[in-house]
């Protein structure tokens, strides 16, 4: 089996992977019976774009150990 070497960075992104998914766990529910404004919507899907691309962007990192992000990614983190 292969160890995991669990250096801050790693277990930051861990921590932070868990704290996404608790916090989503948590809050998710509470919409229940609840329909959301049309602009309610586009500013949780505009959210969830950007949830979405950090995570792909976390992925590469992991895979490939490149860290770089291309200006489409930067302006879409920045909520442009």
């Amino acid at each position: 089996m292969k160890k995991i070497e669990r250096t801050a960075e790693f277990l930051d992104l861990v921590g932070a992977c868990h704290r996404f998914v608790a916090a989503c766990g948590k809050t998710v529910p509470q919409l229940r019976d609840r329909k959301l404004s049309d602009d309610e919507q586009a500013v949780l899907a505009q959210n969830v774009a950007r949830c979405r691309a950090t995570l792909d962007w976390i992925e590469t990192a992991a895979e490939t150990g490149e860290v770089d992000m291309d200006e489409e990614l930067a302006r879409l983190l920045r909520g442009e």
